[in-house]
């Protein structure tokens, strides 16, 4: 599924250090907060500009919130906050989850307030649009609001309605609240829209996974194999062959295709 954070779109840096970030982002993405923090020493031990330090502070204010380290997330934040002069979105939009969580509503809701302002004030409407993508993301996943997440991707829709990869997030918003028919919808409007197909195909495969597991109560694929029915073996294996066909690069799932598709 796609996760695209606001440093790739504002800021410009190196290829390594770009490498080393999208490492971080994937592990971001897919919740893994230990193997982020590991992978943002590497990408402080190599990228020194201001823009660098912004983002691995940030992160690892994402990273140390995901693990329920507020107070630790607070001083990551601060430190990116102090570096642009209160200006850094992504800090107090962190700052503001971890006080919430620590239970200070008041200087939360005060966080908030200040990323709104901040992205208002942005007369870029793609990186406005992108600023309300990335507010969606995190109230769905670290505050669990899903009314205001889905106000803010509509803003950020509204603003851009031909970038597909704001449907791909509206598509994994619906998977990560198990609303698996909607999300095939979304992956399959995006592709309709122009998306990358590889990119969808590794989505939809990725709901069939999700909705089956839940179902059956196993990931293994002997026993899906043998309890998924004749219909959602179709589904399943006609998304993950595709999606091994146009170049997915993954060792378990070309091991289930051998074992259940084939």
């Amino acid at each position: 599924m796609s996760y695209q954070p606001i440093h790739s779109q504002t800021f410009t840096m190196g290829k390594k250090c770009k490498a080393i970030l999208e490492e971080v982002n994937e592990h971001l993405g897919d919740e893994s907060y230990t193997e982020a923090l590991a992978k943002l020493d590497e990408f402080s031990g190599n990228c020194k500009t201001k823009d660098a330090k912004e983002i691995a502070a940030t992160s690892k204010a994402e990273a140390y919130n995901g693990l329920q380290q507020y107070e630790q997330a607070i001083v990551e934040a601060d430190a990116a906050l102090k570096l642009t002069k209160d200006k850094s979105l992504l800090a107090h939009f962190h700052k503001g989850i971890a006080l919430n969580k620590l239970g200070d509503l008041e200087g939360s809701k005060s966080e908030l307030q200040k990323v709104i302002e901040l992205t208002e004030m942005n007369q870029n409407t793609n990186e406005r649009a992108n600023n309300y993508a990335l507010m969606a993301r995190i109230y769905s996943r670290q505050l669990n609001d899903r009314d205001s997440a889905d106000i803010y991707l509509d803003k950020a829709i509204e603003l851009s309605p031909e970038k597909t990869s704001f449907i791909i997030q509206r598509g994994d918003m619906n998977l990560y609240y198990n609303e698996y028919e909607k999300a095939y919808a979304n992956y399959d409007e995006a592709l309709n829209k122009g998306h990358d197909p590889l990119d969808v195909s590794i989505s939809r495969t990725k709901v069939s996974f999700k909705k089956l597991e839940n179902k059956y109560g196993t990931n293994k694929a002997n026993e899906l194999r043998d309890k998924m029915t004749s219909d959602e073996k179709d589904v399943l294996c006609s998304d993950l062959s595709k999606a091994l066909s146009l170049g997915w690069e993954d060792m378990s799932m070309d091991m289930f295709s051998a074992l259940v598709c084939n």
